[in-house]
């Protein structure tokens, strides 16, 4: 049985594209994280400008992307991204943190999950994988304050992370109105 096409959008320091990505069976998370593959080809792709958002630059049957340039890639649902299973061995309880994360003019706010308590060293340097999940996430140009998005899942390339830090529990657990 052949994957569909996935829909993103893609966010480089520079533009913004719309377009279709194949990653096969395997999910988008497992098909960015090929460490073999430094591209992405995007289909039926429309590319426009951070500070012009508005209008279209061009229109691509086909366009490639250098990976690492890559900062984010936003899908319509968590199910798309596929499976980001942590390998451990035994036992482990997977964890949600939110983060806010600062990265190649972005700030990204959403959840991570990890295996127990939140590790910035293990998130950061361990393994091989070059984009991260993102889930409930936001996402919002530093430089042009009207580039926002939201997405229920996303990948962050953590080779482009600045800092990231831990939102406080009262963001995680707003207070009710009072009244309630």
């Amino acid at each position: 049985m052949a994957a569909r096409p996935v829909s993103a959008e893609i966010y480089t320091t520079s533009h913004r594209i719309l377009g279709r990505l194949n990653p096969g069976a395997s999910g988008l998370f497992s098909f960015l994280n090929i460490p073999t593959r430094s591209f992405l080809e995007v289909e039926g792709a429309i590319l426009s400008r951070m500070h012009q958002p508005n209008r279209m630059v061009a229109r691509f049957p086909t366009i490639w992307l250098v990976k690492q340039e890559v900062v984010a890639v936003l899908v319509s649902s968590r199910v798309e991204l596929g499976p980001s299973v942590l390998q451990q061995r035994g036992y482990v309880s997977r964890a949600t943190h939110r983060l806010e994360v600062v990265l190649g003019g972005y700030e990204l706010r959403g959840s991570v999950e990890t295996a127990g308590k939140f590790n910035f060293s293990s998130l950061m340097f361990e393994g091989d994988s070059l984009f991260i999940p993102l889930y409930e996430a936001e996402l919002t140009a530093i430089l042009f304050a009207n580039i926002k998005a939201q997405s229920p899942a996303l990948l962050f390339n953590r080779r482009m992370v600045d800092a990231i830090g831990l939102l406080p529990r009262k963001d995680l657990y707003p207070e009710s109105p009072e009244g309630d």
